[in-house]
């Protein structure tokens, strides 16, 4: 049993859920429970909704939205600029990995030079993406 905090709807449907209890922000409405959060069925077509009902967590199961016919679907959905950077950058370098060179740009030129031109290029592609 993990100890949660659930906050649900009239309904029971689970609107939010915060595993890690010691950090449940006291200003939130819901409640704190132990309860055994089960894995949801896999169903093609369907997503699981989670709610609490008669003291345990239940599962419905609803229909996954098709878009109206000749409605393009994006591949990649729209990331603002700044997060493409990012999510380009982290390809070559984790968070820790980009502080580190940034802490010793000093010390290691080189490595900074390198992570530099690196982080213009991705700029370059995230701008591309942004204008076309």
């Amino acid at each position: 049993m993990k100890r949660v905090f659930l906050r649900f709807d009239s309904t029971g449907k689970v609107e939010y859920i915060n595993y890690r209890s010691d950090s449940v922000p006291e200003s939130v409405e819901g409640m704190t429970i132990e309860v055994e959060v089960p894995e949801p069925e896999r169903i093609d077509g369907k997503y699981a909704v989670m709610y609490y009902r008669n003291g345990s967590i239940k599962y419905e199961y609803e229909d996954i939205p098709v878009p109206p016919s000749g409605t393009e679907v994006p591949v990649v959905p729209e990331m603002p600029y700044n997060e493409r950077v990012n999510a380009l950058i982290r390809q070559r370098y984790s968070l820790s990995e980009e502080l580190a060179v940034l802490r010793q740009r000093d010390t290691k030129p080189a490595e900074y030079s390198e992570y530099f031109a690196y982080a213009e290029d991705c700029k370059a592609k995230a701008k591309e993406v942004e204008q076309s």
